[in-house]
């Protein structure tokens, strides 16, 4: 009961909200406008692992990784990004090992760790309500610039935007007129 109570609280302090329907094509010409950032959920890392944001992160053994499938995932999205146009972004990464992966397995320019994208876990309110401010932060200074994308995890996506991810999915959003974080629409690259 009191995780029920738990889970409510913390959905409640991060609503879902559905994106707009929107082509591909026109999310990625979005992308090419100034503002604009992409949130994506790391590629497939599949197992469960207990892990905990003060643990070493150069350890990737005690941690979920991508398997082959999330690997070929992450070089099939940054293709989708050259065949687009994009040959560099800004890449900023939470220091977990399947996010990290994910970014460098883009090829689309060094990685940056940012440790306000590290994992928080749904059942902690205060965490995702942190999580929810500081993304909201990264995205002000991320969307100056040349495009950016933001590697992290369903759960500080969720706090960030207030969408879910699958793994590998990309959130594309900017900042509305009075500091909002509004979701243009959702990118799967097959």
């Amino acid at each position: 009961m009191f995780l029920r109570v738990m889970l409510a609280a913390a959905l409640l302090a991060c609503p879902l909200v559905a994106p707009p329907a929107v082509a591909d094509d026109a999310l990625w010409t979005l992308l090419k406008k100034p503002g604009h950032v992409v949130l994506l959920r790391h590629s497939n890392a599949p197992g469960q692992v207990q892990e905990s944001n003060d643990m070493n992160f150069k350890d990737c053994s005690i941690q979920r990784n991508l398997d082959e499938a999330g690997r070929a995932q992450a070089d099939r999205i940054g293709n989708e990004f050259r065949k687009r146009g994009f040959k560099q972004v800004r890449l900023l990464s939470s220091l977990y090992c399947r996010a990290m992966d994910t970014a460098k397995l883009t090829k689309l320019g060094p990685v940056t760790p940012q440790p306000d994208l590290n994992q928080v876990f749904m059942a902690d309110i205060l965490g995702m309500r942190q999580a929810g401010i500081k993304g909201r932060e990264l995205l002000k200074t991320a969307s100056k610039g040349k495009l950016a994308i933001l590697v992290s995890h369903v759960t500080n996506i969720q706090a960030i935007a207030g969408v879910q991810l699958d793994s590998g999915q990309m959130a594309v959003v900017h900042l509305g007129a009075k500091g909002e974080v509004v979701v243009d629409g959702k990118i799967t690259v097959p």
